[in-house]
């Protein structure tokens, strides 16, 4: 009761926001100048913008015969559109979003690709459309009602919306967010920040509609048994910024009656080769000792990472080490760690920063993963601005989990073709190829063997992404 009651009065708040706002505005003549100079700020600083985004993806999985086959193929267009108000008397405003998705093309025949993450697979998480394709359709990604005080120092929004505490709450992406039925408050105090975020429901944005939380995934039928749904997910973090350019950021999360996560982050840079940015962080989550069994953790798992990137003239490098632990001496622990507060994918996301686009999650107990990669602007080469080329890869080994008697190991290796437009009407406009090449180094004992560990993998990605700024 609690929950929905929470739904109908942040959306009926948001769209009140919206409608009030008009007669106010109409009749400032009949009030003072001072404050139709206020109010009219809701208007005058107000943004509408959004993008035109296409997306085609060509991924071929090993088979059991040790051939590449289809796995995932298909091209979907998007459309965004935001509406951001400015603040009426610098206290109050709304943000309103959405978007449209189509696939242009698609392999019907693979049911794989109605989860394709770009268009729409269902209604709400757990409730994929039952003929085993996507749709095309609409979404609302935003209808938020947004506060501050103290010229801004405190902000906090309410709705539907996106959250993020550092470590513990955010959102998944396709090129547009997932959003949360709930709210956030932040604060920011000189050198320091705080922020706090509440949720009772999500949904990533390949679903149209939120859905609850729960302890198990999205094919299990029992996940909204008392057990196993999860009412709320909760995150509190502050982080303090010295005057010397470190930073520290300390957080936790909580997920009702099923987890606890905690995050630390220390960042800094070295006036060393014209600037070396660094960090160390942490991510830790425990379960309940009621949680289902396979959906757990046997004491404190983690990962940790340590991060490091430098610009120099034309080139970025960039090298990242993390390693993982999550104990599983049998079937009750899940065996690898996943950041974020629920179990199943796609019902709620967790704000790790480590993101290689590189296949794995590299998050298998015991697994140890290193990554590298160097790209470089083409500018001096072509004589003309925009071109960025890029090589990366990935090795992990060390992976353990209690049915397979040795260790595994995994690699990829990514290359990546940009252009960026990089003036006139059409600025900002970006163009982006990327491979993968992806290998399990256990193929023989096909995917899943290790629970988050698939068979080889090529994939290949393009991205067109042209930005709109329209008032």
């Amino acid at each position: 009761m609690e929950s929905k009651f929470f739904k109908v009065s942040a959306l009926t708040a948001a769209m009140l926001g919206a409608v009030a706002a008009t007669p106010v505005l109409a009749n400032e003549d009949g009030m003072s100048p001072a404050y139709g100079e206020a109010a009219s700020k809701f208007y005058e600083d107000h943004k509408l913008s959004g993008g035109i985004f296409y997306f085609q993806r060509d991924r071929q999985r090993k088979n059991a015969e040790g051939t590449y086959e289809s796995n995932l193929a298909h091209g979907t267009a998007q459309l965004a559109l935001n509406y951001n108000s400015g603040y009426a008397w610098n206290v109050i405003g709304l943000d309103v979003g959405g978007f449209g998705a189509a696939d242009l093309s698609i392999d019907d025949s693979n049911p794989i690709n109605q989860e394709n993450e770009f268009s729409f697979a269902g209604k709400r998480w757990g409730e994929n459309y039952d003929n085993g394709k996507s749709k095309g359709g609409g979404s609302l990604t935003n209808a938020a009602l947004k506060l501050q005080i103290l010229d801004g120092a405190i902000k906090a929004k309410g709705g539907l919306t996106q959250l993020y505490v550092p470590g513990v709450i955010g959102v998944n992406w396709s090129y547009q967010p997932g959003s949360y039925l709930g709210g956030q408050v932040e604060g920011n105090f000189g050198n320091f920040y705080v922020t706090s975020a509440y949720a009772t429901e999500y949904k990533a944005p390949w679903f149209t509609s939120t859905a609850k939380f729960s302890k198990k995934n999205a094919w299990d039928a029992d996940k909204y048994t008392d057990g196993n749904k999860i009412d709320y997910i909760w995150g509190l973090a502050g982080r303090y910024s010295f005057d010397n350019g470190m930073s520290l950021t300390a957080s936790f999360g909580q997920s009702d009656d099923y987890m606890n996560s905690y995050h630390v982050k220390f960042a800094g840079s070295a006036d060393v080769l014209d600037g070396l940015n660094y960090s160390y962080q942490f991510y830790g989550s425990t379960t309940e000792d009621n949680a289902p069994a396979a959906n757990s953790y046997d004491g404190l798992a983690w990962q940790q990472a340590l991060t490091a990137s430098m610009t120099k003239d034309l080139y970025t490098f960039r090298t990242e080490f993390m390693m993982t632990y999550a104990k599983n001496d049998d079937e009750h622990a899940m065996g690898n760690y996943i950041p974020r507060l629920t179990r199943g994918y796609a019902n709620s996301q967790g704000a790790s920063e480590i993101w290689w686009d590189s296949r794995s999650d590299w998050n298998h107990h015991n697994e140890k993963a290193l990554f590298a990669g160097v790209w470089r602007s083409l500018d001096d080469l072509l004589g003309a601005p925009g071109f960025n080329v890029g090589l990366s890869g990935a090795y992990g080994w060390d992976a353990e989990y209690y049915k397979i008697d040795k260790k595994g190991s995994e690699s990829a290796v990514n290359v990546d073709v940009t252009y960026t437009v990089p003036e006139g009407k059409a600025k900002g406009t970006m163009f982006k190829l990327h491979y993968t090449d992806y290998n399990n180094h256990q193929d023989d004992l096909g995917s899943w063997a290790f629970p988050n560990m698939f068979t080889s993998e090529q994939d290949v990605k393009f991205h067109i992404i042209v930005p709109l700024s329209i008032i």
